[in-house]
């Protein structure tokens, strides 16, 4: 019989459709897995093993930039060893053999270990110790550069009010001096070309280029020329001592020079009013100025006592760390506050990196203050550098300044001093009209257009006095504390530590 359209499947055909429609969702089941599964291992694996190789390689670039190359290098600064009769006299036996390497024995250690040494060498040398002399105008032997060199200095500042004391033969000599027997100390301040005074003088300290420039405030000798040209006692060769009456213009054109050579900018200043430990004015403009040049450390000498130290900051970003003075490092003084001095520490740490260059930064400045001591037990004094933390009562008892001074010089007053001067806080100056002012042999001082000028400056006496303060009285000992005085600083204004 014919089926018509409208004829219901049999059983068995309905079974074979069902089975037929299992067995073809099953055999798509079945695809599909091993099409997700080849998928997975064959597209999916690889991908995401790529991507996660591809971020490790990112985050390892990345890690990398952000790891600078870090190079450190530790700096130690002394101030003026100032050879007058008592130490230069320590140095003979009565042989012929002159030797002053006793004087450092007990701080060469703390020199050595120091990356960068510099020192401020007040005189001249000469090798004849027929004209050695130390009153007035002053000559040293040259042992005493040999005694340097042995104690572990690499920078000798000479730029001094003392340098032109005996005119350009001297100088010359000193030049040659130390080309000849140590020509690989480098120093700076005075020349004997104009070739070599536009020549930066810079050290390598294990991969940080440190510039030192050395200008002085004048010298005793100076005069002012023809058409107000200031004129040192060098036969016309001006070109041998670096002046700071040369003018700003100049002095910040061999900054920026200095700048582009060299990492870290050192800028070593003989100035301020001897035995005076305030800042005076001229220092204060002069130091505002160098720091918006770019200078990154400023060392100050010539005052003979210590004065205070810390970091000067601007609105624009601009910082330096400045010390103002250092005081006497070696000297026969009698006055008791200029046997204290101090070495100024400091590390330059500099950082390389791809995102932001180069950058160098100041760490941990501070002053170790350090004291002369000279003993007579054995007929003659004898003098040796001290830190002042190695230096004991009994010591300052015996030392022989007490037949002048008495009591006076003592262990208590030594870090009274010392306590006393670092506690000032110096507001810095806004002026100018000093930065090209020319001292002379007199004391006057004059601008660049001959005016004589009149400078008025605050003492470390009216400083405590304003806080009714007395501290003139050393006859009798007492402890004060100090650490409260100077106050918050801003921003603007020294930050000291």
């Amino acid at each position: 019989m014919k089926r018509t359209e409208n004829t219901p499947l049999n059983i068995i055909e309905k079974l074979n459709t069902r089975t037929s429609l299992i067995c073809a969702v099953a055999v798509l089941i079945i695809l599909t897995v091993i099409f997700c599964r080849l998928d997975h291992q064959l597209v999916t694996v690889p991908a995401v093993q790529a991507e996660k190789q591809e971020n490790e390689a990112k985050q390892q670039t990345v890690e990398k930039k952000k790891a600078p190359v870090v190079t450190t290098a530790s700096v130690v600064a002394a101030g003026d060893n100032f050879y007058q009769p008592g130490i230069l006299m320590s140095g003979q036996d009565g042989s012929g053999t002159w030797s002053y390497e006793k004087v450092y024995d007990h701080i060469r250690s703390e020199i050595q270990a120091a990356d960068l040494a510099l020192v401020n060498q007040e005189t001249v040398f000469t090798t004849s110790h027929n004209s050695v002399s130390a009153s007035g105008y002053y000559a040293t032997p040259t042992e005493v550069g040999d005694a340097l060199v042995n104690a572990g200095f690499d920078v000798i500042c000479s730029a001094t009010n003392h340098m032109d004391d005996w005119g350009a033969d001297y100088l010359n000599e000193t030049i040659a001096y130390w080309k000849k027997s140590h020509p690989d100390i480098l120093v700076a301040g005075i020349h004997d070309s104009e070739e070599d005074k536009s020549t930066v003088r810079i050290y390598d300290a294990g991969g940080i280029r440190i510039a030192v420039l050395n200008y002085t405030y004048g010298t005793n000798s100076s005069t002012v020329g023809t058409g107000g040209v200031y004129q040192p006692n060098t036969g016309g060769r001006t070109y041998m001592l670096d002046l700071l009456p040369e003018g700003s213009e100049e002095i910040s054109a061999m900054i920026q020079k200095a700048r582009a050579q060299a990492d870290c900018v050192i800028f070593a200043a003989h100035w301020g009013t001897t035995d005076e430990p305030m800042p005076t004015e001229y220092e204060k403009q002069w130091a505002a100025f160098l720091m918006q040049q770019g200078v990154d450390v400023l060392i100050g000498t010539h005052p003979h006592v210590l004065q205070p130290y810390g970091v000067m900051t601007d609105d624009d970003g601009h910082s330096m760390t400045v010390f103002y003075s250092l005081g006497n490092f070696a000297s026969s003084s009698d006055n008791w506050i200029e046997r204290l001095g101090g070495l100024a520490c400091f590390t330059i740490r500099k950082s390389v990196s791809e995102e932001e260059g180069t950058t160098v930064e100041i760490l941990d400045p501070v002053i170790k203050p350090v004291v002369v001591h000279s003993d007579s037990s054995s007929g003659m004094d004898e003098y040796s550098v001290y830190l002042l933390d190695e230096y004991t009562k009994s010591m300052a008892e015996s030392c022989s300044i007490r037949n002048t001074v008495g009591e006076l010089f003592s262990l208590t007053n030594l870090y009274r001093k010392f306590e006393e001067i670092m506690s000032v806080n110096v507001t810095p100056s806004a002026g100018t009209d000093l930065l090209n002012a020319r001292f002379l042999w007199d004391g006057s001082v004059q601008d660049e257009k001959g005016n004589y000028l009149t400078i008025l400056s605050s003492t470390e006496a009216g400083y405590y006095s304003a806080m009714d303060i007395d501290i003139s009285d050393y006859s009798y000992f007492e402890d004060y504390d100090y650490t409260g005085l100077s106050g918050k600083s801003s921003e603007s204004e020294m930050e000291f530590q």
